[in-house]
């Protein structure tokens, strides 16, 4: 038998299949499957408390403009460096940050109120600006930017979590609408 698989145990092969089915494959953070259990989980968690939840929907500014610039391995090195830039910006346990499709990812914040969910979206922006990635094809910036749309509810037991992302949602393409390299609240 091989040396390898005889010191690489069962266990060991099922915790590698779990963590990959919950990454990326491009991006190597949490996907969108993972995304909703959290979310789901979150939810379950506040039927015995009464909590915030904040969830950032998050654009990458004119990305179909700058892969037809530079190219689809310029798109996809610049998604991992976003990815890795946004994660950066999370310190807690209970925060994630997922690909949710695309050119787009979701935050969940826990415990994290309008005011706390404005800031980490205003750091999560700026940290993308400081990569300096260019962008000649952006009317936004020269640089990638993203666009962020917030919502933050308290969580009950009336509340969906597909509600909060359709409002996540709809400010999204409200900061879009209004020029990009924006963000844009919610009301809940």
């Amino acid at each position: 038998m091989n040396e390898f698989f005889d010191s690489y145990s069962e266990d060991d092969m099922k915790k590698d299949v779990s963590t990959n089915v919950d990454l990326d494959s491009l991006t190597q953070i949490a996907n969108r499957q993972k995304f909703n259990i959290m979310l789901n989980e979150a939810v379950k968690k506040s039927h015995n408390t009464v909590c915030y939840l904040s969830i950032l929907l998050i654009d990458i500014d004119y990305f179909k403009e700058y892969i037809d610039k530079y190219g689809l391995l310029s798109g996809n090195d610049c998604l991992r460096q976003v990815a890795f830039s946004l994660q950066g910006t999370l310190k807690r346990a209970g925060d994630l940050v997922a690909r949710w499709d695309h050119e787009k990812f979701v935050c969940i914040l826990s415990d994290t109120d309008p005011a706390g969910a404005a800031t980490m979206a205003q750091k999560m922006s700026h940290a993308i600006i400081d990569l300096a990635i260019p962008n000649s094809a952006s009317s936004a910036a020269d640089v990638i930017t993203i666009s962020v749309g917030v919502v933050t509810s308290i969580l009950t037991d009336e509340i969906a979590s597909d509600k909060l992302i359709k409002k996540a949602d709809h400010a999204l393409s409200i900061a879009i609408k209004t020029g990009r390299n924006k963000i844009a609240i919610s009301n809940s």
